[in-house]
Parts: structure tokens; C-alpha cells; sequence
């Protein structure tokens, strides 16, 4: 496209900006919460349908789990093809803490909900306004925002009658949220269906600035639930002096982790490599205001912090449960005590080899460890054993941003926002299956997220800003366009 030609794309942009979030809000009013399988089957059923109704070859594949959604469409003279992932399951909706009535029913916001902003419908807002909203409800941000981004990039082109100058791969995950079991078998059994010369990711964040960012990496992810049982029930307190499942799980809890979080298992980082020096030089150009974040957030970070999450693991404690609180609150000594946990893992990590060693440390605290969720208690090992009822993982992964294909994608998303120099990432601190691309099928792979930063994703309030939705848009049909070949050698 020529600069005229952009300029009509940005005005047809302009024009259909209320139909464009009407189909979002429509998308994200479909409940498509991982672990509920038949809602999340209805929400990929209508997303094909989204997909065919714009021109893609699309199809609902099974899977063991919940559905994949493929969409293609092939350009003539095309020499090149871009595969696009995200992911339309979302997190589970606890109905605490959110500021509407219904977190699937969206509102709209000038700024965030404890600000004082008052959420209300699309429609007692005019269409200047727009741009300055954002669209609050679960899955609105992550990742449904992105898809409705890409989605609408080809509707727009297609009303100007441009074509992509590459072939165009779409595959919408329905288990993103629950680390994509079905991902890896599904990439094993279709690696021609999947070919491609480049792979681009929208999920997670962009800076805190609003500038465009582009990553090279993501943590690898391992989470296990652990369960410490000691009696066969709950028993009075004042009546028994039992073994406490709950000071055996803190004890252990405690000989695994500083009190402020640095992990303390034996050989934790072996096989962790450090930044390069080209690393250490993006680290540093990183535009982080810490103390903004600390004001934010309300407590103390490390002055590593950036460091920490992009090349060091870490363990965390997600939940515990044991007995009663609150309005439940009971004089009882639990039978039961239970903690989830999930450690993320950086580049040349496997999950399977931490686990391994989380094992050895739970054996040399004096826990039998039983990894097995029906498996009987022996009497004699009640209160002495760690069940482990929950595990699954995969690996970090990584391209480096100095590739040739790497930096046309930074050069196009800097176009895509108007020369504005993008915010280079090593790697990102959270956690998406880019394993399967980089080392199934051995594709360059590069996340390019497009929501706003503090989105609230995982939380109550997540949000997408309109006006990086709109921005979205515009960056996948420029990528579309741009990554038409390699720059001659």
C-alpha cells in the first residue's frame, strides 16, 4: 500500500469503529472458561463461523480437550506465509471484586473502575468518544481483543480491495488457559497444515507507555497442586491434639522459598543461561519507571526486578486452602491442608527436569511423596506424605530479535504506530506455549502483544482500551502487507 492507501484504510478504520466494538462486545459475551468444555465448544462453533463469514478457509478441529480453530487464506503469487496464534478460551470469572453486575456483560470506562469511572453500555457514548474508552469484561483483553484485531485488519483491507501480500494462517486455542495439552499433539499431527515462515503471538501486554512491543521469548510454566493429610477428618480443637496438616504444609512451604520469594530447592537454576550481552543492552534501554510501579502496586521490588523475570525462575504460591475463615471461620484442627503452586522457567529449562527436582526436595524434607491422586494413605504415613494431585507444564522458548524476519516484523509494527520505536524484549515474564512453534515445528516466533498494559488480565476489571484495539488493527494489516518477502541479501 502507498501512504494514500493507508490513508483510506484509516479512515475506513474511523467510519466502522461502533460496528467493530459491537462484534467484540457480542464475542465476549460468550462464555468460553477452559475448564467448561461445552461453552467453550459453542464459542470456537461461532468463531469459525466469524472466520468464514470473512473469506478464510476455516475449520473446528477435536482435539483430547476443547476445540482448535484453523482459518487460512492462501494469496496468489504469495511467496510467503504468516501463522497467527491466540487463544479464545479464557480464566475462570469469580464473581469478588468486579465492578459490574456481570463481568460477561461489558461496560465502558474512561479510566480504571477504582478511579470512580462509572461502567456503562456502548450506547451513551458518542462515536468521537470512542477511542478514549475501554471495553471491561472477562476475555476482553486476553485474548479476545487481539483476535477481533486481526479479524477486522482483513475486513478492512478486503472493503478497499487490497489483498495481504502473504498467505494468511489463523489458529485460535481453546486451552491456552489451561497450558494447551492439545497444542503439541495437534502441531506433531499437523505440521504441513501449520507450515509457515513466521509465527506472531498477540497475547500478554504492551509497555506501561503504550508503545509498541515485541518480545523474543516467553517463560516456560509448571504448576502442581500439593496435598498434605493428616487425620481422617476435622476434629475439635480443644477436644484432640492431632498432627496440623497446615503448620506441616507452612513448614514445608517455608524450606522451599525465602520469605520474599527467592526459591531455596536444590539446583533450582541449573541449566539457566544468562543474558547475552546484546540482552543486557535491551535490559537496559528497558523504559521501566520502578518506582511508579512500586507506588502502583504498594510494596518494595527488587532493583533486579527486570532481570528476575526475564532470566531467572521462579516459584510461587498461587492459593492455600485448610479449614475455615471468615464467616466460616471454626475452632477446628484440619484434616487436609492443600497449596497450588507454579514455577516459571527461562530458556534451556525443562519442565520435567524441575519437577524432578521439586520431587527430591519434598523426599529430603522427610515427605513420602505419593503422585498419585486415588492412590490409598497408609495410616502410617498420614500427616508424613505430600500428594501431589495436580501437574503439567511446558517449556520457555525463544527467537532471537536479531533474525532478519525478526527485525522486518520491528520494522513494520514501528510503522504500524507511526515511527514510534518499539520496546525490545529478550523475553517476556509471563507464559504462553511458544514452544510449539519454536521447537516442534521450527519456526521463527515472535509475540507482539496488542493489549494495554495494567489490562487486569486473570483478574477482576480485565479491560481492553479501545484505542488499542483500533491500534491492532492497523499493525496486523501492516504486517500483512510489509512481510511480503525477505529484503534482498
Amino acid at each position: 500500500m502507498t501512504m494514500t492507501d493507508w490513508a483510506a484504510f484509516d479512515r475506513q478504520l474511523a467510519s466502522r469503529r461502533r460496528a467493530i466494538v459491537e462484534g467484540l462486545v457480542e464475542f465476549v459475551r460468550l462464555n468460553s472458561v477452559s475448564q467448561e468444555s461445552a461453552k467453550v465448544r459453542v464459542t470456537g462453533e461461532w468463531l469459525t463461523g466469524v472466520l468464514r463469514a470473512r473469506g478464510l478457509q476455516a475449520r473446528l478441529f477435536e482435539t483430547a480437550g476443547n476445540p482448535i480453530i484453523f482459518g487460512e487464506r492462501r494469496v496468489p503469487g504469495a511467496t510467503r506465509t504468516v501463522l497467527i496464534y491466540c487463544h479464545y478460551d479464557t480464566k475462570p470469572i469469580p464473581p469478588a471484586g468486579w465492578l459490574q453486575p456481570d463481568p460477561l456483560e461489558p461496560v465502558f470506562r474512561r479510566g480504571l473502575p477504582e478511579e470512580g469511572g462509572p461502567g456503562q453500555p456502548l450506547g451513551d457514548f458518542a462515536d468521537d468518544d470512542l477511542g478514549s474508552l475501554a471495553l471491561y469484561a472477562r476475555g476482553s483483553a486476553d485474548d479476545k481483543g487481539p483476535i477481533w484485531s486481526h479479524l477486522h485488519a482483513l475486513e478492512l483491507m478486503d472493503a478497499l480491495g487490497r489483498s495481504p501480500t502473504v498467505n494468511v494462517k489463523f489458529i485460535f486455542d481453546g486451552e491456552e488457559e489451561i497450558d494447551s495439552p492439545s497444542l503439541g499433539p495437534f502441531a506433531e499431527a499437523h505440521r504441513d497444515l501449520l507450515a509457515a515462515d513466521v509465527v506472531i503471538l498477540t497475547d500478554g501486554p504492551q509497555h506501561a507507555g503504550g508503545r509498541p512491543t515485541i518480545s523474543g521469548g516467553a517463560r516456560g510454566m509448571m504448576k502442581v497442586e500439593l496435598v498434605i493429610e493428616a487425620a481422617r477428618r476435622d476434629v475439635h480443637s480443644g477436644n484432640f491434639v492431632a498432627p496440623n496438616p497446615a503448620w506441616k504444609l507452612n513448614g514445608l512451604l517455608a524450606s522451599m522459598a525465602t520469605s520474599d520469594g527467592v526459591p531455596l530447592i536444590e539446583a533450582f537454576e541449573e541449566d539457566v543461561v544468562g543474558p547475552t550481552a546484546a540482552e543486557r543492552q535491551m535490559m537496559a534501554a528497558l523504559p521501566l519507571d520502578l518506582p511508579a510501579l512500586e507506588k502502583d502496586l504498594g510494596v518494595r521490588l527488587p532493583a533486579d526486578y527486570v532481570e528476575r523475570i526475564m532470566f531467572h525462575p521462579t516459584l510461587t504460591i498461587n492459593g492455600l486452602q485448610s479449614g475455615f475463615v471468615g464467616a466460616e471461620a471454626n475452632t477446628i484442627i484440619p484434616h487436609r491442608a492443600t497449596v497450588a503452586l507454579d514455577i516459571r522457567m527461562v530458556k534451556n529449562q525443562q519442565w520435567t527436569k524441575v519437577y524432578g527436582r521439586l520431587l527430591e526436595h519434598l523426599r529430603a524434607q522427610g515427605f513420602t511423596v505419593l503422585e498419585s491422586g486415588d492412590e490409598p494413605l497408609p495410616d502410617d504415613l498420614r500427616g508424613q506424605a505430600v500428594r501431589v494431585v495436580d501437574k503439567r507444564g511446558y517449556d520457555a522458548a525463544k527467537t532471537s530479535l536479531d533474525l532478519p524476519v525478526s527485525r522486518e516484523i520491528i520494522a513494520a509494527v514501528e510503522r504500524a504506530h507511526g515511527g514510534e520505536r518499539a520496546v525490545l524484549l529478550p523475553t517476556m515474564g509471563g507464559t504462553v506455549p511458544m514452544w510449539v512453534f519454536t521447537d516442534i515445528l521450527k519456526i521463527p516466533t515472535l509475540l507482539v502483544p496488542y493489549a494495554n498494559e495494567n489490562n487486569r488480565q486473570h483478574g477482576p476489571n480485565e479491560h481492553m482500551k479501545l484505542d488499542h484495539l483500533f491500534q491492532g488493527i492497523r499493525t496486523t494489516a501492516q504486517l500483512l502487507t510489509d512481510l511480503a518477502a525477505p529484503p534482498p541479501a
